[in-house]
């Protein structure tokens, strides 16, 4: 993988392939840009973007905050030079770029978050987390048995159902492929979910947003896309009844179809 490094001297890894209208996509915790092999074979005449997070995949290890992330995804876009891209983040990842969007709005036709949420914990006014304890809970893990908790998330992220016939066979072959996160790494961004309320920002975006969701997902409860889309102006939302917290992996042919047909993906830079 080709790779870029930061002002603070940490190696940043990425996927840079096909040609066409730009697309970033930005994976979630304790995964890589290997999540999203499948739906990129879905999405001929594209060039797709896709960077490994901060200690992810083949990028190096560092601490960090959802600033950094922001400010990664900031750089790679700069020194790729991309103009009228679409924006893509799920889960950690939907955070990310909502944290990098003031740095990158001039470069962006679009915005696209699947199964985000601005505000990953319970919280006076937000009912659309988890408990804080189950955070805690999955950080004691992660100290415990990285790859172990990195696995058991993973199973996790599915609904009942999902992953029966070949969705579970491609789960599974992606599970093996993708090493979990060094330790740091997944508690950083454990912090990172537990700190994060972007709730304040949603009413500054300014271009087309797609929100997907799934109606079942374990994760980021329904709730949260429906007020993530209800915050941001002009947004739309997706929701695909009975998918979990992965739609990409489990449905990609469906999440493919929603990108193909979102109008920024043409590459026409929002005024």
């Amino acid at each position: 993988m080709p790779f870029l490094v930061t002002d603070s001297g940490v190696r940043l890894a990425y996927a840079d392939r096909g040609a066409g209208a730009p697309l970033v996509l930005v994976h979630g915790w304790s995964l890589s840009s290997a999540a999203f092999g499948g739906l990129a074979a879905r999405l001929p005449g594209h060039r797709l973007v896709m960077p490994d997070l901060r200690g992810h995949g083949d990028s190096g290890p560092a601490a960090f905050g959802l600033e950094d992330l922001g400010r990664d995804l900031a750089l790679l876009l700069d020194r790729l030079g991309l103009e009228g891209a679409v924006l893509a983040g799920w889960s950690l990842g939907a955070q990310a770029a909502l944290a990098a969007l003031p740095a990158v709005r001039r470069r962006l036709a679009g915005l696209v978050l699947i199964s985000g949420t601005p505000c990953f914990t319970l919280r006076d006014g937000w009912p659309h987390g988890l408990p804080a304890q189950a955070l805690e809970v999955l950080a004691h893990r992660v100290r415990r048995d990285p790859a172990r908790a990195a696995a058991r998330f993973f199973d996790g992220m599915f609904a009942p159902g999902e992953l029966d016939g070949p969705a579970g066979a491609r789960a599974a072959a992606l599970r093996a492929a993708i090493p979990p996160p060094a330790a740091a790494a997944a508690l950083a961004g454990l912090d990172v979910l537990a700190a994060a309320d972007l709730r304040p920002a949603l009413a500054a975006v300014d271009l087309p947003a797609l929100v997907i969701h799934g109606t079942a997902d374990p994760i980021c409860p329904p709730g949260a896309g429906r007020a993530l889309a209800a915050g941001i102006p002009g947004a739309r939302l997706a929701l695909l009844p009975g998918a979990g917290h992965a739609p990409h992996l489990a449905r990609p042919d469906e999440v493919a179809a929603l990108l193909r047909s979102f109008p920024a993906a043409a590459g026409v830079v929002a005024a």
